[in-house]
């Protein structure tokens, strides 16, 4: 099996050689590229993926004097925020060289002041809006500006919250339709992503108290609405992804992956439940988690390619994170198994060139296939996937 990963893994390789970047970007561009080849260094040792990272560090470092930068605001996903992350994670790695707290301190002040503004507009957004600034924030080493930063911000967003009788849930206008509310569950654009990304600054913040009272406000209006599955009816999901603030009726789909599902929930229950104590939340993991494992057809997942966002090798990452977190040998062999389909879809996927233009994107290109093929085959501690809340 390994063997066949390798050779997945180099065809990959040579596609991601050939394409280009449409960006300097985090999810469509070189950032990402930096990081995927950083992370090949790592596992590999060769020479030239460091210097593959290198010069490309460099092409980005050289855009952002120019009169038309290939990023764009402070989002995590397109901009500042994610030039940030990368950044501060090479720089604790000890792969560059640099004073970050002199050299990025008025791109610090920029993402602060962006988010700040997002967060008064309810552009709550893990990805795109304030949300993401406070994941790179929490990543850099404290001092007492990159601690007011997040603090500051963890207290605009906690204030945001819509508060209900169920417990707590975030507007976010990046998915507005309408005039209507809609309250989104899901890693990507919604309610667990948010509560995750929150998790992570428990530890450091000051506002302990007020973080924890959110992640479990927020964790019961989640359960509020937990669903009954049927098999039967093809009905197989616990939660609901995302739906109007006012439905009369509310369905869920059985879309299992990074971006919505279950597995979203199931991460953020076993994180939650460790962190403050919480037995019932571990043990509810379990059950979602478990049961998750026996969805494996297209029907039960709409699993339909090789794909990170929603396809085979985001679930064979989650797996792989949620096995960390909670080692059940039924998670590994979860995360074998997706593995193993991530290598069967990747033939049909290149053979269509579904990633054709794409070779360079995280969530739905061919680094985001690289990444857990990657992790699959080495012995080194790949820290990517945090980047990715997993």
């Amino acid at each position: 099996m390994r063997h066949i990963i390798q050779t997945q893994l180099d065809k990959i390789n040579t596609a991601i050689e050939g394409g280009s970047s449409r960006n300097d970007s985090f999810l469509t561009g070189k950032l990402g590229l930096i990081f995927y080849y950083f992370h090949l260094y790592k596992a590999t040792g060769s020479i030239g993926y460091s210097n593959k990272a290198e010069d490309l560090l460099d092409d980005v470092m050289a855009d952002l004097n120019t009169d038309s930068p290939k990023l764009i605001g402070a989002s995590f996903g397109a901009g500042g925020s994610g030039l940030g992350y990368v950044m501060n994670f090479l720089l604790q790695a000890g792969f560059v060289n640099f004073d970050i707290d002199r050299e990025f301190a008025d791109l610090d002040q920029y993402i602060f002041n962006m988010a700040m503004q997002q967060v008064k507009e309810d552009f709550i957004d893990y990805l795109y809006g304030a949300i993401g600034a406070i994941h790179y924030f929490s990543a850099r080493n404290p001092t007492p500006r990159i601690n007011d930063y997040l603090d500051n911000l963890i207290l605009a967003v906690c204030n945001r919250a819509v508060r209900e009788d169920a417990g707590y849930w975030f507007r976010n206008y990046l998915l507005r339709t309408g005039a209507e509310d809609y309250i989104n569950f899901g890693l990507s654009h919604g309610l667990s992503g948010i509560l995750l990304v929150m998790l992570n600054t428990y530890e450091r913040s000051s506002h302990k108290p007020l973080i924890r009272k959110v992640v479990l406000e927020g964790i019961r209006f989640i359960r509020k609405y937990k669903m009954d599955i049927d098999f039967s009816r093809d009905e197989y999901s616990f939660f609901p992804n995302f739906f109007r603030q006012d439905a009369a009726e509310i369905s869920g789909s059985n879309r299992l992956g990074w971006c919505y599902g279950d597995l979203n929930h199931v991460l953020l229950f076993y994180r939650a439940g460790k962190a403050f104590n919480f037995p019932e939340l571990i043990q509810l993991a379990d059950l979602i988690g478990t049961q998750s494992i026996m969805r494996k057809d297209a029907v039960s997942t709409l699993v339909q390619d090789s794909s990170f966002c929603h396809g085979t090798s985001g679930l064979a990452q989650f797996y792989r994170s949620i096995y960390l977190e909670r080692p059940l040998p039924s998670y590994k062999l979860a995360c074998d198994y997706w593995t193993e389909q991530t290598v069967i879809h990747l033939d049909k996927d290149l053979d269509s060139s579904l990633y054709c233009g794409k070779e360079h994107e995280l969530l739905d290109g061919l680094l985001g296939v690289a990444f857990p093929l990657l992790s699959y085959l080495s012995d080194s501690n790949l820290e990517w996937s945090k980047s990715l809340l997993l």
